[in-house]
């Protein structure tokens, strides 16, 4: 296999299984006619996109419940710049591909830790293949599926994780910044994705992964 064949590979898997994965979502008309989708996010969604689309920040909305604070709640993830790409998007149609681009990034960072932490010298990993499978069809993303804003903080979990990991491993000083900025900017992106618990879950998640790499380099 062709060394830039082995690159994509990986992405080319993980998409196609995501396809394959949440193929009612990706391939047929359904919508997620239950639960918090169907009652908060299609209607804040399609009231933020309004606003986006008009050409001002989405402040209220008076036609939600007596009148909703959309830019006072966080859910809405009205700073999260995915969400900008899809405002001019019809609601279902923005949180279908909002759905399926998070579980795939979500099982591409998965693939590249574990490829990094196990792989690094393998152009191809079917471990981080595994890895990636496994957290992209897993419990966790599936589960939330209705919360869009929880899937696309999990999503970023993993490259939180591996971008800390090259500020551990960091050996020059510019390789550390440019690490920690990166994690900086990944952490930030989840806080914008609406939230707060996932991200409080993966700084904890994050503070138990370095204390094992501060135990396993003593």
């Amino acid at each position: 296999m062709a060394a830039w064949a082995r690159r994509a590979a990986p992405a080319l898997l993980l998409a196609l299984f995501t396809l394959l994965f949440w193929q009612p979502l990706a391939f047929s008309s359904d919508i997620l006619a239950r639960g918090d989708t169907y009652n908060f996010f299609y209607p804040f969604w399609d009231a933020r996109s309004a606003a986006f689309q008009a050409g001002h920040l989405p402040l209220w909305t008076p036609d939600l419940f007596m009148g909703a604070p959309l830019l006072a709640d966080p859910q809405v993830g009205t700073f999260y710049p995915p969400n900008w790409l899809l405002a001019w998007l019809p609601t279902v149609d923005a949180l279908r591909l909002a759905i399926l681009l998070h579980v795939f990034w979500a099982g591409l960072g998965a693939y590249a830790l574990f490829r990094r932490l196990h792989d690094a010298s393998a152009a191809f990993s079917w471990g981080g293949i595994a890895a990636g499978l496994t957290f992209a069809g897993g419990g966790v993303l599936s589960a939330h599926a209705e919360q869009i804003n929880q899937v696309q903080g999990l999503s970023w979990l993993p490259w939180l994780v591996l971008f800390f990991w090259h500020v551990l491993e960091g050996k020059q000083g510019r390789d550390v910044v440019r690490a920690g900025l990166l994690l900086a900017a990944a952490l930030a992106l989840q806080l914008f994705s609406g939230h707060t618990q996932t991200s409080f879950m993966s700084v904890c998640a994050l503070g138990l992964f370095g204390a094992g790499w501060v135990l396993r380099h003593r």
